[in-house]
């Protein structure tokens, strides 16, 4: 009797326990960003407006009340949180809140999972407009112009290493990607041999989607064009936070012709004589967004649409995003009458022009 009451005690004691540990709150969340300097006070970031250094971040309702002072970096990061709902405020010295990305209202209310850090971005503004000095961070890049596009890209020989962003989306999944002071370039292709398509601007963060083999650009949703049109933006020009080994690896896309138009020359109309060989010349201009080997085809065709001749398939090859302007196949001959030529591509995508012309007399 003694006996079994003591293993209940032990099975009460044993049943608390696993109780009080089903019921304890998980830790290890992260909540992370940057805070800016918002000199116009629109609550958002403009071109030129950069990280915000001395500013005291706190973070409540997430465990003890934590504060740190962003460094030269304008970064912040409150590791081994619980999960739940934190508080964020902000405060400096002649600045006040102006907002955040993404807008929330304040203090910031952000989430803290164990299983995914939260990273955002706050926003302060100067008080009365003034700027107290030594407080931006200065940019080692010179000022943007209203369209902010970087100069110049490096392309990393190495991958980069992995920094908090300053700017990724709260409650996103997966590796982020953001500028690191001005807006990136964003390319049709992983290179700068590519078109340039869109950009991406500082304080906004998106989605990695893929890679290419050594991890030197990121693909991303074009942040100014529809749901599924991706582009490119270089890794030394941007700031990543996330598994990097998550991020899919894919081949280098080929640049696709984006841009054809074919000519007559002397011109749409020919005088000539009838019965002879009367010579027109053709003119392609030819342009891509990147390095392609473009395949390309003539057909020429009477009015009535029966084909006159039909030469085999050609190559044009590009190295970079260009145009080329050239005769795809010397003087042709005809009588008089009316005709049309086609420049089919048929890779690395489909394109066609086309272009009249009649011969008369006199």
């Amino acid at each position: 009797m003694r006996m079994n009451k003591i293993f209940q005690s032990i099975g009460d004691i044993l049943i608390i326990l696993l109780t009080l540990v089903a019921c304890a709150p998980s830790v290890g969340g992260i909540v992370q960003g940057a805070v800016y300097g918002d000199l116009n006070g629109n609550g958002a970031i403009d071109p030129g407006e950069e990280v915000l250094s001395g500013a005291e971040v706190t973070i409540a309702d997430c465990g003890p009340v934590q504060n740190q002072v962003t460094g030269a970096d304008g970064l912040f990061k409150f590791t081994n949180l619980p999960a739940g709902t934190c508080h964020v405020a902000v405060a400096k010295a002649g600045w006040i809140f102006s907002g955040s990305y993404p807008s929330l209202s304040y203090p910031v209310p952000v989430a803290s999972d164990p299983n995914l850090p939260t990273s955002f971005s706050l926003f302060m503004a100067p008080v009365g407009g003034a700027v107290p000095t030594s407080t931006l961070v200065p940019s080692a890049t010179p000022t943007p112009s209203a369209t902010p596009v970087p100069t110049v890209e490096t392309i990393a020989t190495t991958p980069p290493v992995p920094l908090p962003s300053n700017t990724p989306i709260a409650g996103s999944s997966g590796p982020m990607v953001t500028p690191k002071t001005v807006a990136a370039n964003c390319r049709f292709g992983p290179g700068t041999a590519f078109s340039a398509v869109g950009g991406l601007s500082p304080g906004v963060s998106v989605p990695i989607l893929a890679t290419i083999s050594g991890q030197s650009w990121w693909q991303i949703q074009n942040p100014g064009d529809v749901p599924g049109n991706h582009c490119w933006v270089s890794a030394a020009v941007t700031l990543t936070i996330g598994d990097l080994s998550l991020v899919p690896v894919i081949p280098i896309p080929t640049g696709l012709v984006t841009d054809l138009t074919v000519s007559v020359n002397p011109g749409p109309v020919v005088h000539g004589i009838c019965l002879g060989p009367n010579a027109v010349n053709f003119s392609v201009t030819m342009t891509t967004n990147g390095p392609a080997n473009v395949t390309y085809h003539l057909e020429i065709y009477n009015s009535n649409n029966t084909l006159r001749n039909s030469p085999g398939d050609q190559t044009l090859a590009f190295t970079s995003a260009s145009s080329q302007t050239f005769d795809p196949g010397g003087a042709y001959k005809t009588d008089c009458g009316s005709y049309y030529i086609k420049v089919i591509v048929t890779s690395p995508n489909s394109k066609s022009a086309r272009a009249d012309w009649s011969v008369v007399f006199p």
